[in-house]
């Protein structure tokens, strides 16, 4: 038995020890987070500005694929939005499941923010999550301003999701009558 865990624990071991001569330690290696992820998910703006200095990718992910826009828009960092963008940031970047910096702007139903991403060239229509348009999202969450600033922005009304269903589909099973009246209004048909 003593033997057997000597054998695993140097199994375990061996290929750390490769990656820690490949690396130079573990600070260089590639399971740490790089800088500017984690300026951004401690909130530091400062630290932003830093690691793209020092030659960050300003598209960088985090372990789950999650990109530095994605994560500033999920902590609601608009000074971190608008300078990521400003340097470059993709704005029509996707996470591994499938969601986009507009599909998650909609849950913080901030004009300003949706906008912002339109403006630096962000598609109101890319598909996200079960291939729901941000303004789907909107109406089947209630969220009357996103919805708004998206269909200024050029969101089309009548796009289906993965079920079938409009964005006028969803105001009206969720009952958000001012969805419903401000996606009419906007032309979905009815």
């Amino acid at each position: 038995m003593k033997n057997a865990l000597i054998l695993a624990a140097i199994l375990f071991l061996a290929p750390l020890s490769s990656i820690n001569a490949q690396y130079g330690g573990f600070n260089d290696s590639p399971f740490k987070e790089g800088a500017l992820v984690t300026a951004v998910k401690t909130g530091r703006l400062q630290d932003l500005v830093s690691a793209l200095n020092s030659g960050a990718s300003i598209n960088e992910k985090d372990f789950d694929e999650v990109p530095a826009l994605l994560l500033a828009i999920e902590r609601s960092r608009m000074d971190m939005v608008l300078f990521l963008l400003e340097q470059g940031a993709r704005a029509n970047l996707k996470d591994q499941e499938n969601r986009t910096a507009l599909s998650l702007a909609v849950f913080k139903d901030d004009p300003n923010l949706i906008k912002t991403l339109i403006s630096f060239g962000a598609n109101p229509n890319k598909l996200g999550p079960n291939r729901q348009t941000p303004l789907i999202i909107a109406s089947r969450e209630g969220k009357f301003n996103s919805a708004k600033a998206l269909l200024e922005g050029g969101a089309y009304p009548d796009d289906t999701d993965l079920t079938g269903r409009t964005a006028l589909d969803w105001a009206k099973a969720k009952r958000f009558k001012r969805i419903e009246d401000l996606l009419i209004e906007n032309g979905a048909y009815n």
